[in-house]
């Protein structure tokens, strides 16, 4: 990823990494969800040469990605709505660790979505590595 200019995630997309972490505080988890979610968006905006501004509002940006067709409006809503629960956990609401695996499960779908745009969007024959299937 940092060869195509691309910020690398601290999960390296594996979701299992903030399943692991709501084990023991939800709100970290969602916490770092969040900050996943905002680098995945400005890594597709890099990607289809979208200027992303330093202070501009994660859901801004989904939106100019969605009319630049970079993204569905399925998927926007979806992030849209994840973002909308972490920021609500790191804002002090009770989340429990059930509702933050379902969180994050959900952010599992973009994940995979942004895998499959690594594998064809750019011209290096990059192919993401197999990851095991998670529960």
């Amino acid at each position: 990823m940092i060869a195509l200019g691309l910020k690398p995630t601290s999960s390296g997309l594996d979701m299992s990494y903030y399943r692991e972490i709501a084990q023991s505080d939800p709100t970290l988890a969602l916490a770092g969800l969040r900050i996943e979610i905002e680098t995945l968006a400005k890594n597709l905006a890099i990607g289809f040469k979208l200027e992303a501004k330093r202070s501009e509002p994660v859901s801004l940006l989904l939106r100019r990605l969605h009319e630049k067709g970079a993204i569905t409006a399925e998927q926007m809503d979806l992030a849209r709505r994840i973002l909308a629960i972490c920021n609500k956990a790191i804002h002090g609401q009770d989340v429990t660790r059930e509702e933050a695996i379902d969180v994050i499960d959900a952010a599992a779908v973009l994940a995979n979505d942004f895998l499959a745009w690594l594998s064809w969007g750019f011209d290096d024959n990059w192919t993401p590595k197999a990851r095991p299937q998670t529960a």
